[in-house]
């Protein structure tokens, strides 16, 4: 399951600016989150946007249990429904990590050289980042949780990590130090999340010291914060 393009029997479309590109399949990776359950879902509705939303509650509930195969613990019905409804309702266009810049037709056989050689004819030369595009990469990265890195940005953008360096100024070094302040705590919530779901499904008795052990967040007050916003939903 993929991004649709009319290739009109070409055997690849050329997109100078880059084009968002989506693809879901069966991979031996399991999902390790929440959060990247939710992303699921995101393109999921993305790629299926007639797919009725009660049908895709019952596929998501089938794929959090930890018994398919796809992820690394269960998740609560009640959650992945809520989620799966709000997902639906939202219609948000899913965090795309690069843009694709050369589509390959999949019902053309094409060797791996073959589409390399390709894209070094097409894409050129790679001038230094702009601000504007710099934080507009940095900003996608932090709203999807994704730690903020020169390499990260190197990759995400089709730069050398030495172009990165050069593109960056100190409003961007700056951006990237609040928001990685920022991603670290979201992330360490959602683990915390993750930790109460777990005990709250396994009827433990919840505490910081057992939310520690299972989550590995020290942080006392960021624990106690995730727990009140959590115990209600069990």
């Amino acid at each position: 399951m993929e991004s649709y393009f009319p290739f009109s029997g070409e055997p690849y479309l050329f997109f100078p600016e880059g084009v968002r590109f989506y693809r879901l399949y069966r991979t031996s990776r399991k999902i390790n989150s929440f959060a990247e359950l939710e992303y699921v879902a995101e393109k999921f509705i993305y790629l299926n946007p007639e797919y009725e939303v009660e049908h895709m509650k019952r596929l998501f509930v089938q794929l959090s249990e930890r018994s398919s195969g796809h992820t690394i613990r269960t998740y609560g019905q009640d959650r992945v429904e809520a989620m799966v409804e709000a997902v639906c309702n939202k219609r948000k266009v899913p965090y795309c990590p690069k843009l694709r810049k050369v589509v390959f037709n999949p019902s053309k056989r094409m060797s791996k050289s073959e589409k390399m050689k390709i894209v070094g004819q097409l894409i050129g030369t790679k001038p230094r980042l702009s601000e504007q595009d710099l934080i507009a990469v940095i900003e996608d990265m932090a709203e999807n949780k994704i730690k903020i890195t020169i390499s990260k940005i190197a990759e995400l953008t089709d730069k050398t990590k030495h172009i990165v360096n050069q593109s960056l100024t100190e409003k961007t070094k700056h951006l990237i130090k609040v928001l990685n302040e920022k991603i670290k705590h979201d992330v360490e919530t959602d683990r915390v999340l993750d930790a109460v779901d777990k005990l709250c499904q396994e009827n433990k008795k919840i505490t910081v010291r057992r939310v520690k052990e299972m989550c590995s967040v020290r942080n006392y007050k960021l624990i106690k914060k995730a727990m009140a916003m959590h115990l209600d939903d069990c």
